[in-house]
């Protein structure tokens, strides 16, 4: 009975996660939030409105490169002034705070235990802690103050396997009701790139794509490959396949070997790392949101098996 009762209460915890993943996506607001990474903190103003396919939400920098990251549906870009405030809004929308779940996260469990962890108070709301733990070293804590009604995550920390804060969003004042003037949503810069259309193909998996890499680390699960041309060399194709473990989402990028390159791993944004090996004729590069170190062992160990 004791053994019943603590699995019922596990898969309450879970449920609390999945209703968190789709108020994050859903959730209409209107609100500002801090970002802070490294030595850097950031702020936004962010507006939501809408359900479904037909959620509208902006986010504009208030510091730093002007920016403005826009949502329409399915379909996600970019605006900005210039090319290098471009290029920063790009950076940004590699992390779209509250939105940090994904869609699904059905494959979680097998490599996370969820926890709930006190209760606190987050921009004036009350919210209740929930802990994401890695099942081994090689990935990172999440917590997640969740709003006591909508389970909105308010307040989201990423920490290391010693308690250290590598990454945290948090709002500083929110309102939980779709703004009311539709001029909010409408960006203010001209110049602007599409990172997802929505006329964009679903995610695929082609059929020999499964046996291609071998070695990645318990509990990932391959969700797309394509072959691209690199930009501005359309006779140089990369492989790209995705993985996650229904939490980290893991790119993996595998190119022709060209000019030798050292083995090197480097901080991109917050939490996301990426990491660069030689794998035989392969230049391979890996990008996600796990340590320095894992990194650069993981993509060492695989094993990369392409057809020519």
């Amino acid at each position: 009975m004791m053994g019943a009762a603590v699995a019922a209460q596990a898969d309450d915890d879970w449920q609390v996660v999945r209703k968190a993943a789709v108020a994050a996506r859903q959730q209409p607001l209107s609100g500002t939030y801090l970002h802070q990474m490294n030595n850097s903190l950031e702020t936004f103003r962010m507006v939501r409105s809408g359900a479904g396919d037909a959620v509208q939400e902006k986010r504009a920098s208030l510091d730093g490169p002007s920016r403005e990251i826009v949502r329409n549906g399915l379909e996600l870009t970019c605006y900005a002034p210039d090319k290098k405030s471009l290029a920063a809004a790009k950076i940004s929308a590699m992390r779209l705070f509250p939105a940090l779940l994904p869609d699904d996260i059905g494959n979680i469990a097998q490599s996370y235990s969820v926890k709930k962890s006190g209760k606190d108070r987050v921009a004036q709301k009350d919210c209740n802690w929930v802990d994401l733990k890695p099942k081994d070293k090689q990935r990172f804590v999440q917590r997640m103050c969740l709003e006591s009604a909508t389970l909105l995550p308010l307040k989201i920390v990423t920490q290391n396997g010693t308690g250290d804060v590598i990454e945290q969003f948090t709002f500083t004042d929110i309102d939980l009701q779709s703004p009311k003037d539709k001029n909010l949503f409408k960006p203010q810069y001209k110049l602007s790139y599409v990172l997802r259309s929505a006329s964009a193909p679903p995610l695929t998996i082609d059929p020999d794509a499964q046996n291609e890499v071998t070695g990645m680390p318990a509990g990932f699960k391959l969700l797309r490959a394509v072959q691209r041309s690199l930009p501005g060399q359309p006779d140089r194709q990369v492989r790209h396949m995705v993985y996650s473990d229904g939490l980290v989402m893991l790119s993996l990028f595998i190119e022709p070997q060209g000019e030798a390159k050292s083995e090197r791993v480097v901080n991109l944004h917050g939490a996301v790392n990426m990491a660069t090996a030689e794998q035989g004729d392969y230049q391979v590069t890996l990008v996600g949101d796990m340590p320095e170190p894992v990194m650069l062992g993981m993509i060492k160990n695989l094993k990369i098996a392409l057809k020519p």
